[in-house]
């Protein structure tokens, strides 16, 4: 429990240190040349970016309660999952009218009315299709199942990362924030999990 907590600090720490330095400063360094990815194709981005809309996380969050009524191994796993990815949505909101960054002034197709800092695509990404990426690579499923689809989920990952730069939504800085933030959360939800799970043994 103690690791865990201190990864939440140390991601915690960074996401704070990297919002504060460039929220209120003109995009510089890795922000600008984040815009060479801008453009990209319009579709693929667009798929990428609607895979973490708010429909689509409620049927994966659907999806995972009925797995863990009918498969009771994988049920702490997904309960954890879910309660760290409804916290961390309404943290992740709340947080952007912290840091108030605006977005990026070459904003392509679809504009959502929040602030830039941090993504939270960047960070759905991590929690939804990163988290589970772990969770198959490291279960009992097939190694077959194991190779295919956790590479898959890293990749899918790594797309919705593309896309908000392909289409111009954040900054690259907005989607080290996302991922920091979602690590955070992962972190802190793994350290609760765990002493639930020590005071369960201890009883």
């Amino acid at each position: 429990m103690i690791r865990y907590l201190a990864v939440a600090l140390v991601c915690a720490i960074l996401y704070t240190t990297v919002g504060i330095a460039v929220s209120h400063a003109p995009p510089s360094g890795i922000d600008l040349a984040g815009r060479a990815l801008l453009g990209g194709p319009s579709h693929l981005a667009l798929l990428f970016t609607e895979s973490c809309y708010w429909y689509v996380l409620v049927a994966f969050g659907i999806a995972g309660i009925i797995v863990a009524v009918r498969v009771p191994a994988w049920r702490a796993r997904i309960i954890t999952w879910l309660v760290t990815m409804v916290v961390s949505w309404q943290v992740s909101d709340a947080l952007k009218n912290v840091f108030r960054r605006p977005r990026p002034d070459y904003w392509r197709l679809i504009h959502e009315p929040s602030f830039a800092y941090s993504s939270g695509h960047a960070m759905f990404a991590t929690i939804v299709y990163g988290l589970w990426a772990w969770y198959v690579w490291h279960s009992d499923l097939p190694r077959t199942v194991r190779l295919v689809v956790a590479p898959l989920l890293v990749l899918w990952a790594c797309g919705i990362l593309w896309s908000r730069l392909s289409l111009g939504a954040h900054y690259v800085t907005d989607l080290v924030g996302g991922v920091l933030l979602g690590l955070t959360a992962l972190s802190a939800g793994a350290a609760v999990r765990a002493a639930l799970a020590q005071r369960a043994t201890a009883r």
